[in-house]
């Protein structure tokens, strides 16, 4: 990149001949002694930029994506997640949601007054088949679609289908693809959600793409039924007047680096290299394996006959590898443009040993597919439970039958396992601490 990003220019040219600043921020531009900072980082937290003044540039932006208008965000994919929830509450009552939705949508819900419809599904990612036929059989009564995409371990599902069936039906369609924002840098760049006609994308650029903590997007598409002013209009209700700077910068560099050729081959390299780590487990069997169902194509989420996902982790990181999260199943490996041919190779010798540990075990079985998902009771809304007025504390063993007022989590992904206005089952008490403490209507 030769010329200056339009953001810095923006920064660098506020004022250069003032003498004295008597106005906030109290760092006035100026770097004090840091051991952790530079003095041009508080440079660039100098001045405040109205969001109308980033209108061009984020035009700008939107021409790369091939959008109508794409927003900055400085309050990461939670910032969009609660704009759509906003949006959606604009003309929509109940809305068809999966159950790998990230718990900012259940916030979302609450604060728009919405009426989830959880779509059944075999697994937390609910298949195309399973979308549409929770769609049919909701009838009229449901009228927008939020979902999910890809999976937090990066198990995709047939939008193309389920783009077309919400046209057809005048359904508003809002995609959360915080965990595909890498998507249209890849040769798969038909896996986005960006490639199939939809209302609203909301992208987590620092999970991927390199910019950084707290980043984010929202997209709208050239086929959207929302209004830029729309937009606007919810983005106000969840925005700072006072945006950071050095997020915006980021935000625009990190762009523009992906969409370069340079970055786009390290994208690329990145995805064959992990290729190869496929064809390496290949000769393993079930000791050391990776799910196939999932597609993105910087992801391998291992797992084996032998031993849990977190004896797994383990191993992986008495040799030097960190993973991004384990459960009983399995183990995540997310690999980025950033890691090099020594990283691939490490890895490679490192999958070898842990094979060479894990052939020695006896099989077994660790993980019931079914353990996550679930069909919530709902009893009330969500937002009439959370603010419910009259309410007690009790452990998760003596709510059962009851309806709670507040969530609980997952993490990761912050999937929430219990949602307000959901009734307490026997499959809260079969997978939660039963000593758990829960919030619940009376």
């Amino acid at each position: 990149m030769n010329d200056k990003l339009s953001t810095y220019k923006m920064i660098a040219s506020y004022y250069p001949d003032v003498k004295v600043r008597l106005h906030t921020p109290a760092h006035q531009g100026v770097g004090r002694e840091s051991e952790y900072f530079s003095d041009r980082i508080y440079a660039y937290d100098l001045p405040f930029f109205n969001r109308n003044e980033f209108y061009d540039i984020e035009k700008s932006i939107a021409e790369l994506y091939k959008t109508n208008h794409t927003f900055f965000l400085t309050g990461g994919a939670t910032q969009g997640i609660l704009v759509a929830c906003t949006l959606l509450g604009r003309k929509h009552r109940k809305v068809a949601i999966g159950l790998n939705s990230h718990l900012s949508v259940i916030h979302g819900f609450i604060m728009a007054g919405l009426d989830p419809l959880f779509i059944p599904s075999f697994s937390l990612m609910p298949t195309a088949a399973e979308v549409i036929q929770a769609l049919e059989t909701a009838g009229s009564e449901v009228t927008a679609l939020l979902l999910t995409y890809p999976s937090y371990d990066g198990i995709i599902t047939d939008l193309s289908s389920i783009s077309k069936y919400c046209r057809e039906k005048n359904i508003e369609f809002i995609i959360d693809e915080a965990h595909g924002t890498h998507f249209p840098f890849l040769e798969e760049e038909t896996l986005s959600a960006l490639a199939q006609e939809s209302d609203l994308v909301i992208h987590s650029l620092h999970k991927f793409v390199g910019s950084l903590v707290q980043t984010a997007l929202v997209h709208l598409p050239k086929t959207s039924k929302i209004t830029e002013d729309e937009v606007i209009t919810a983005l106000s209700v969840f925005e700072t007047t006072s945006r950071s700077n050095l997020l915006l910068l980021s935000i625009e560099e990190a762009i523009h680096l992906a969409f370069g050729n340079e970055r786009k081959s390290l994208f690329h390299k990145a995805a064959q290299k992990c290729q190869e780590l496929r064809y390496l487990l290949d000769n393993f069997g079930n000791v050391l394996t990776y799910d196939a169902e999932v597609r993105d194509p910087l992801k391998l989420f291992l797992y084996s006959d032998r031993a849990t996902g977190e004896e797994i982790a383990a191993l992986l990181l008495e040799r030097g590898v960190d993973c991004e999260y384990s459960n009983k199943k399995g183990v995540l490996s997310i690999f980025s443009f950033q890691n090099t041919d020594d990283d691939f190779a490490h890895v490679a010798t490192v999958l070898e040993q842990v094979y060479k540990t894990l052939d020695d075990r006896e099989t077994g079985q660790f993980f019931d597919e079914r353990i996550l998902a679930r069909t919530p009771v709902m009893r009330c809304l969500p937002r009439e439970a959370f603010f419910a007025s009259t309410r007690k504390k009790v452990s998760l063993e003596e709510a059962k039958g009851m309806v709670s007022c507040n969530s609980i989590k997952k993490i990761p992904p912050c999937v929430p396992v219990l949602i307000p206005g959901e009734e307490i089952t026997d499959w809260h008490l079969e997978r939660i601490m039963p000593d758990t403490l829960v919030e619940v209507m009376t």
